[in-house]
């Protein structure tokens, strides 16, 4: 894939700094891809969700049984959920759903493989089950069914959120079971328009925005660690950085975790005293140190022309979607946008997985801004 990020970002020390390998800059990466989630937000979910459930035990007939993780568009909400989860409900039945799920071909299908993903013997709607009482909750250890990607569970085209619908009735008939949705803002802004699910799913928390020590500590793990980054190549230390860079960078990337560990990547340079004229890494370098720019900088974003801004928008509400789903969700061709969907990965703006496509991280501050500003129905920052 091609660099996304603009080059030109110097330093004035007393030495000559470069910007750092692609290579080795790659392979960083990965490291970053395994740390936890930030601290901050498994303690958000995990304060917001025993209160919920607390709430829900006490009066099981009249307080909601579920609760909404919101997070930002380039955000997988997933294994932040699964690792909130993990510590914070010793005492419940726990059932994950959906994982790396994948909406079918034809969206209009999506109801049906929800109904046989999630609960196949399920009643039928019409057939609502009775209120399940206080004696029956404290009898019984709380069942607690997360779904954490509704963004896969409809498609933004006539009839697409059908999926949802049947998540809202299943959800609230069954009082017995307590349900963790995950959605991301643009998401959710759009089925509040299309379904209203606030009306059902009344109880919200929202991933903070992580302060310069948060993000700090966040990740530390790699500044303390030799990283190996590749299988011939040297050992990779980075250094520390001043709480004014981190302050920056926290600034700069809104807070956001994805967002920020793209931008703190791009930050990194290398002394070119340790390249050889040809631009290697010289001979017999066993470690080789990266050192924060002062000033971390987004990356500049192409001008956009109005199907870019339809594609991109498609693309953040649903967080990633394969091309053919992109089509149909603008009511295009899929020939027709695959020339401009080209363009915006050869600019590093859309990132491909395989068959599908998301935003890259370090752009969503920039294309929240320029989005909002053309009058698109948008999430929070």
């Amino acid at each position: 894939m091609a660099d996304w990020w603009p080059h030109g970002t110097t330093l004035e020390p007393t030495e000559d700094l470069v910007n750092v390998l692609p290579g080795i800059l790659n392979s960083l990466g990965e490291p970053v891809k395994k740390l936890s989630p930030p601290v901050p937000y498994q303690v958000t979910i995990q304060e917001a969700l025993a209160k919920a459930l607390q709430d829900w035990q006490a009066n099981p007939e009249f307080e909601n049984n579920s609760l909404v993780v919101l997070g930002r568009p380039v955000e997988d909400l997933g294994p932040i959920i699964k690792a909130s989860l993990h510590e914070g409900l010793p005492d419940c039945d726990v059932h994950f759903f959906l994982g790396g799920y994948q909406r079918p071909s034809d969206p209009l299908t999506v109801r049906e493989h929800l109904k046989h993903e999630l609960d196949p013997g399920a009643q039928a709607p019409s057939a609502m089950a009775p209120p399940v009482t206080q004696t029956e909750l404290d009898n019984q250890v709380p069942t607690v069914m997360v779904v954490s990607s509704l963004e896969q569970c409809f498609l933004r085209c006539i009839q697409g959120w059908e999926g949802i619908e049947h998540l809202q009735t299943l959800s609230t008939q069954d009082t017995s079971r307590f349900w963790v949705f995950g959605c991301n803002y643009w998401a959710w802004a759009f089925l509040e328009r299309v379904c209203q699910v606030s009306a059902y799913w009344e109880n919200v928390v929202e991933l903070p925005h992580l302060s310069g020590t948060e993000l700090e500590d966040w990740l530390m793990p790699l500044l303390k660690t030799e990283l190996k980054t590749q299988s011939a190549g040297p050992l990779v230390q980075i250094a520390a950085a001043s709480d004014g860079y981190w302050n920056s960078l926290a600034n700069t990337s809104d807070g956001i975790a994805t967002t920020a560990a793209q931008v703190w990547l791009k930050s990194l340079k290398m002394r070119a005293t340790a390249l050889t004229d040809e631009g290697t890494v010289a001979d017999g370098a066993a470690l080789l140190e990266l050192l924060p720019d002062d000033k971390p900088t987004l990356p500049s974003l192409m001008p956009l022309e109005a199907m870019d801004r339809y594609l991109l928008h498609s693309l953040l509400i649903h967080r990633e979607m394969t091309r053919s789903h992109l089509a149909i969700s603008l009511g295009e061709a899929e020939c027709s946008i695959r020339s401009r969907l080209q363009v915006l990965r050869r600019e590093g703006v859309v990132h491909q997985r395989g068959r599908q496509f998301s935003v890259q991280p370090g752009h969503y501050p920039r294309l929240y801004s320029e989005l909002g500003n053309n009058n698109f129905l948008i999430g929070k920052s």
